[in-house]
C-alpha cells in the first residue's frame, strides 16, 4: 500500500489536482480527515497520510482563506496598525478562524503582531509572515485590488503573493495536521506582523522580547531557500523649487512647475509626469511642440520609450510609462523616471530645483541599476551587486525630493558605505551647482546571512529538491528585506519559484494556483519534519 501511495502522489501533478475536486475532500474537516486516517490508508506513515491529505484537499481552503484576508485593506503606509480599522478587523477574523480550528490566538502590542499557536511547551517552529500590504492605486489596476478573483489559473488581488496567500498556506497546513490528530513536539507559531511595508518597530519589539522558536521560517520571498538578505537603504535628495525668473534666460522654453513619479519607496515607478508652464514670451503650443520634438529625438536611443505630451489648460504635461516592479527586483522592470529625465534633458528648461534634480537623475541614475554612476558600485559572491533604484519624486512645500531605495550586499561595512554615500551626495551637489543636497532620514540596514550548513537550511533544501525534482538546487540570497532578518539563523522559504515573475508590489498582483498548491505542500512537509516528528527520518511523499 505504501509503495502504491507514493507512486500515486508522485504522479498527481498540481494542475491535475486543480482540474477536479477530489471526492475525499467533501464534507466537514473531521469527515474528510477520516479518509486519510491510518485505518483508511493502511501501511502509510503519518507523514505520508498528511502529505496525501494536503495535496488532495488544501488548495481550495487556501484560496478561500486568502480571499478572506485580501478583502481587508491593510495598507500600513496609509494608517499604522494601531490606528488601522482594517488591520483590527483582520485580527478579529484570524482570531475567529483560530478558535474554530482549536488554535490559540493573541495580539501582541497595538495590533503590531497577531500570533496563532498550536501545541504546548517552548516554541519549536515559527512561521513568519506580514499581514499589511503596499498601496494599490486604482488607476494602475485592471481589477479591483481588494476584491480577489481567480482567472485562468491565477488568483488576483493585493497581497495574494505578498503576503496573504502564504499566511493562508501556513494556517491551512497546521489545520490539516490537527485534523489528522497529529501533535507537535513543541509549540508551533504563525507570527503575522502588520508593519513590514512601513514601520518594523512592532515586529522588532516582538522579536527581542518574546521567546524565540528553535527554527524560524519566513514565507515572504522565494525558493529554494533564501539564506541571505541585502541591507535596506533609504536615501533622499532634495532641492528648493525656487521662484520663477522675471526675465528668463534667452532660449528657455518652459519652467517645470510640478513633477511626480512612484507611489512608495519600495516600488519602481511605472509612471512619471512632468508639468511645464511656458516662460515669458512662449506659448503652451510652443512648449507642446518642444516636448514632442524631445520625445521624437530621444526615441531612437530608447527602444522601450513610451511617452506622450498633452496640454492641460495653460500647461503641458509630459508622461512616461515604464514597468512597475518591487524595488528589490528593479532590474526586472523599467523605471519610468529614467525616461522622464532623459526627455527633460533635451528641453530648454528654466534652471529651478525640479530641472536640477531631473538632470541629476539623467546623469547619475539613468540606465544604471548598480550605483556605478554614483560611485557606489560593489558586489558579493553570494549576494550579488548593490542595487540602486530612484523610486519616489515629489514636490511639496516648495521643495522637490527624490527617494532612493538601495539593497546592499555584504562585503562593505556600514562606515565604508556611509562614506561612499557622503561622496555621492557631494558629486550630486557639484552636478547641480549646489542646488541638490542630501535630505534628512538616511537609513542604512545591515545584510543578514543565515547558517547555510545548519539543520534548518538542510531540511528545507531537502524538501525543495524532492518536491521540485531539482537535486542540484542550492541556497540563494535576496535583495529584499523580510522579517527573517530579525531572528537569528532565520531563512525565507517561498512563495516565489525561480524564474517566475514576482508581482508582490506590482499592479494586478497575482499568484498561480499551482504555486499556492505546491507551496502549501512544502510548508506542510516542513511543519511535519521540524515540529511534528523532528527526530524521525520519515519523509513526506514528493
Amino acid at each position: 500500500m505504501r509503495t502504491r501511495l507514493l507512486a500515486a502522489l508522485c504522479l498527481l501533478a498540481p494542475a491535475a489536482a486543480l482540474a477536479a475536486k477530489d471526492p475525499r475532500c467533501a464534507g466537514k474537516p473531521a469527515a474528510r480527515a477520516a479518509r486519510f486516517s491510518d485505518t483508511a490508508l493502511k501501511g502509510a506513515s503519518a507523514a505520508e497520510r498528511y502529505a496525501a491529505y494536503v495535496q488532495a484537499c488544501a488548495l481550495e481552503d487556501v484560496v478561500a482563506l486568502t480571499q478572506t484576508l485580501v478583502r481587508f485593506k491593510t495598507v500600513s503606509s496609509e494608517s499604522p496598525a494601531a490606528k488601522n480599522p482594517e488591520v483590527a478587523a483582520m485580527g478579529r477574523s484570524l482570531e475567529a478562524w483560530a478558535k474554530q480550528h482549536g488554535f490559540g490566538f493573541r495580539t501582541v502590542g497595538e495590533n503590531d503582531v497577531f500570533e496563532v499557536s498550536w501545541g504546548e511547551g517552548e516554541p519549536l517552529l515559527g512561521l513568519v509572515f506580514h499581514g499589511d500590504v503596499v498601496p494599490a492605486p486604482a488607476h494602475e489596476w485592471k481589477r479591483a485590488p481588494f476584491k480577489p478573483v481567480v482567472e485562468k489559473g491565477r488568483l488576483y488581488g493585493r497581497g495574494v503573493e505578498d503576503d496573504k496567500g502564504p499566511i493562508a498556506s501556513g494556517l491551512v497546513a497546521l489545520a490539516m495536521a490537527k485534523d489528522l490528530g497529529l501533535k507537535p513536539q513543541g509549540k508551533v507559531l504563525i507570527i503575522i506582523g502588520n508593519g513590514e511595508e512601513s514601520d518594523w518597530s512592532g515586529m522588532q519589539k516582538y522579536a527581542t522580547t518574546q521567546p524565540k522558536p528553535t527554527h524560524v521560517i519566513s514565507v515572504d520571498s522565494g525558493y529554494p531557500v533564501m539564506a541571505a538578505q541585502s541591507g535596506f537603504v533609504a536615501w533622499t535628495l532634495e532641492a528648493p523649487v525656487g521662484t520663477a525668473l522675471a526675465t528668463p534666460k534667452e532660449g528657455t522654453v518652459a519652467r517645470a512647475v510640478d513633477v511626480s513619479a512612484g507611489e512608495f519607496l519600495t516600488q519602481v515607478p511605472g509612471t512619471a509626469t512632468l508639468k511645464l508652464a511656458p516662460v515669458k514670451g512662449q506659448t503652451p503650443e510652443a512648449v507642446l511642440a518642444a516636448v514632442k520634438a524631445a520625445i521624437a529625438a530621444e526615441a531612437p536611443s530608447r527602444k522601450d520609450l513610451k511617452a506622450e505630451a498633452k496640454r492641460e489648460g495653460g500647461t503641458v504635461v509630459l508622461t512616461t510609462h515604464g514597468v512597475a516592479v518591487h524595488s528589490s527586483t528593479a532590474d526586472e522592470g523599467h523605471n519610468a523616471l529614467w525616461d522622464l529625465s532623459a526627455v527633460a534633458a533635451r528641453l530648454s528648461l528654466e534652471d529651478n530645483g525640479i530641472a536640477a534634480l531631473l538632470r541629476v537623475v539623467a546623469k547619475r541614475f539613468d540606465g544604471d541599476h548598480h550605483g556605478d554612476k554614483l560611485g557606489l558600485k560593489y558586489e558579493d559572491t553570494l549576494m550579488g551587486p548593490l542595487l540602486v533604484a530612484p523610486t519616489v519624486l515629489r514636490v511639496k512645500d516648495g521643495s522637490v525630493s527624490l527617494g532612493v531605495n538601495m539593497r546592499r550586499p555584504q562585503g562593505q561595512d556600514a562606515a565604508a558605505f556611509n562614506a561612499a554615500l557622503d561622496a555621492a551626495a557631494k558629486r550630486v551637489g557639484e552636478d547641480s551647482g549646489g542646488q541638490v543636497k542630501e535630505g534628512s532620514g538616511r537609513y542604512l540596514g545591515d545584510p543578514h546571512v543565515a547558517d547555510t550548513s545548519g539543520p534548518l537550511v538542510k531540511t528545507l533544501m531537502g524538501i525543495y529538491q524532492r518536491q521540485r525534482k531539482e537535486p542540484d538546487a542550492v541556497p540563494g540570497s535576496i535583495r529584499g528585506g523580510t522579517y527573517a532578518r530579525l531572528f537569528p539563523r532565520a531563512v525565507d522559504f517561498g512563495p516565489a519559484f525561480p524564474k517566475e515573475p514576482y508581482t508582490g508590489h506590482a499592479p494586478d498582483e497575482s499568484i498561480a494556483l499551482e504555486t499556492l498548491d505546491l507551496s502549501t505542500r512544502m510548508l506542510a512537509e516542513a511543519v511535519h519534519t521540524l515540529a511534528i516528528a523532528p527526530a524521525s527520518e520519515a519523509k513526506a511523499a514528493p
